[in-house]
């Protein structure tokens, strides 16, 4: 006889196996998407290092073309010439980023030093009546100073970067300074990180004018150049594609497919040098990040389909020789469901533990055999269905804790409002005052429109239901009080709500008819919880208590008396109580 267990073993062995295979396929699905974000991260604090690289250049700039100002003012009182060439001269020795420096006085001979061949060389001329009144009139502009666009120097025929800087001795502007720098000397920064995992990066600005790009690292700094160095000249796709994408105004992407290849693309935009924007990027081909987790991937997920496909086929021939067996033991509890004790003797199964299960089936039906020879056989069925259908829950009388609710003045509210607004305030309403009732035990019986009623010590029961009931009342009154506070915030008129609570003995239990019943409460102590938070409305009091509640309560609260008399459709008296709180309603 074969047993189940084995069978089951060999399943949960099935599992176990198709279980490691998803698992491994998600770690190494886990650890593309983990690698895939170091790469990201490591190409922004790239593109961020650039930013930095190039800020401080221009800081450094700045800084330089401040301390060659001041020198001149201090130490060239009248700007002569070769007072100036010596004062530039031993500048431009020191500073290997640059390629020449101007200096235009208000009244004098324009100097110019600079960087040709290797060699530091000096010129002086004199301005011509266009240059001289072009330059008076730069003075008369506050935003003069600072960076200028990438542009082709008139007599070098180089592309430089500008940084133009006022002199000024005693608050007067006497000259103007001119700092020209190659391309060459932005392009060198990029020497240390350019071609580490294929990476490549660059500088361009929006005109599409070349910044930085690795092609410019080891070119000659006194190339001549008909027009500015575009990114759609160089033969550089990746270079290009980004450009193309940057100038249709998008510029978030980190993607990007060129000639069938995906890179990872960084981008960092760097302002306030110039009029333009530039844009450092970096990019990484994605294969080279991926390319091995994927196809080990490839590999773990193919292998977790192949196990997945034989679970499949084992699962379904080990379903096929249980699942009729285990039918025959589903007639079998039918059989005990409608009392048919006639079953067959033969053994129906060849699994031992099924065998078992039908056993213990047939003794079972042998002893209601017994059983429905002194009870009815029709009417066991009657109670076995009613049991089945939830219906044997009696009701009883027991003393519990009534609480109702009303919205004072609802009528007014809710004239004009269109049905959907009163839904949704009502929603918003009930669930204000919803949460304190259901925190403290108690059971929402029912909403009436505007108005709730909740009961305390039932199903379950609460020895302190008084208690409950009037700490409910005052948490209520505290979340209307926040809930108004919004209202009021929005422009929105404030609800009052009123309360009222009486304890007294009810019958609770299913009630209704056979095909609808309802767990609820019945008795005069609703009726009487009803009127209270009636007569909240004549008194002008929000929280109304009965006497019976009163008693019934074992902590201390400020009581204060407000009425006592004889409520509507009652015939004792009754003294009502209320709890003042801190702050008035709204």
């Amino acid at each position: 006889m074969k047993s189940l267990r084995f069978i089951l073993t060999g399943g949960v062995a099935i599992f176990v196996t198709l279980v490691g295979g998803l698992v491994g396929s998600i770690s190494i699905f886990g650890g593309v998407t983990s690698a895939l974000e170091l790469t990201r991260s490591a190409q922004e604090q790239q593109t961020k290092r650039l930013v930095e690289e190039v800020n401080n250049f221009a800081q450094l700039i700045e800084q330089d073309a401040f301390t060659i100002s001041e020198v001149i003012s201090v130490s060239v009182p009248n700007l002569q010439s070769r007072d100036v060439i010596a004062v530039l001269e031993s500048f431009a020795h020191n500073k290997e980023y640059l390629n020449s420096i101007t200096l235009i006085p208000k009244n004098g001979t324009n100097v110019w030093v600079g960087d040709w061949q290797g060699e530091v060389e000096s010129e002086t001329w004199e301005s011509t009546i266009e240059d001289r009144a072009y330059e008076l009139a730069s003075y008369s502009e506050d935003d003069w100073e600072g960076f200028e666009d990438i542009y082709i120097e008139e007599t070098e025929k180089r592309p430089v970067i500008t940084y133009t800087k006022r002199l000024n001795r005693e608050g007067v502007a006497i000259a103007n300074l001119y700092i020209d720098l190659g391309l060459t000397t932005l392009s060198a920064t990029l020497s240390e990180n350019q071609g580490i995992d294929n990476q490549s990066i660059f500088v361009f600005d929006s005109r599409g004018a070349v910044i930085a790009h690795p092609s410019m690292i080891n070119q000659d700094p006194d190339k001549i150049y008909d027009r500015l160095p575009k990114v759609l000249d160089l033969k550089d796709p990746i270079a290009k594609a980004v450009y193309s994408k940057i100038a249709t105004g998008t510029s978030d992407f980190q993607d990007i497919n060129i000639e069938g290849k995906n890179w990872l693309v960084s981008i960092a935009e760097i302002k306030d040098l110039g009029d333009t924007a530039w844009y450092a990027v970096s990019a990484v081909p994605r294969q080279v990040v991926l390319g091995p987790m994927i196809n080990r991937a490839i590999i773990i997920s193919s292998l977790a389909i192949f196990i997945l496909i034989i679970s499949v086929v084992v699962a379904w021939i080990m379903g096929q020789s249980i699942s009729k067996p285990l039918s025959r033991l589903a007639h079998a509890a039918d059989a005990v469901r409608t009392l048919d004790i006639k079953i067959s003797s033969e053994q129906l199964s060849q699994f031992e533990e099924l065998n078992s299960a039908e056993q213990a089936f047939r003794a079972m039906l042998q002893g209601l055999e017994v059983f429905v020879r002194y009870v009815p056989k029709k009417l066991v069925l009657q109670l076995i269905q009613l049991e089945s259908k939830g219906q044997g829950i009696k009701a009883e009388e027991r003393e519990m804790s009534i609480l109702f609710t009303d919205i004072a003045g609802y009528t007014s509210i809710s004239d004009g409002m269109k049905p959907k607004e009163l839904a949704s305030l009502l929603n918003d309403y009930f669930e204000t005052i919803v949460m304190p009732i259901t925190k403290s035990g108690g059971t929402v019986d029912k909403f009436i429109g505007d108005a709730l009623m909740a009961f305390w010590n039932a199903p379950d029961e609460q020895n302190d239901h008084a208690d409950l009931a009037i700490t409910t009342a005052i948490e209520i009154r505290k979340a209307i009080r926040a809930f108004n506070n919004k209202r009021i915030n929005n422009g929105e008129k404030p609800l009052v709500t009123r309360i009222g609570i009486h304890t007294g003995r009810v019958l609770v239990g299913d009630i209704g008819a056979n095909e609808r019943m309802n767990y609820t409460i019945v008795g005069d102590a609703v009726n009487v919880a009803s009127r209270l938070e009636s007569l909240g409305k004549e008194l002008g009091e929000t929280l109304c208590i009965s006497s019976e509640t009163h008693d019934a309560c074992s902590n201390n609260y400020k009581w204060e008396i407000v009425y006592q008399g004889i409520l509507r459709g009652c015939s004792d008296e009754t003294l009502v109580y209320t709890i003042p709180q801190s702050e008035p309603d709204l």
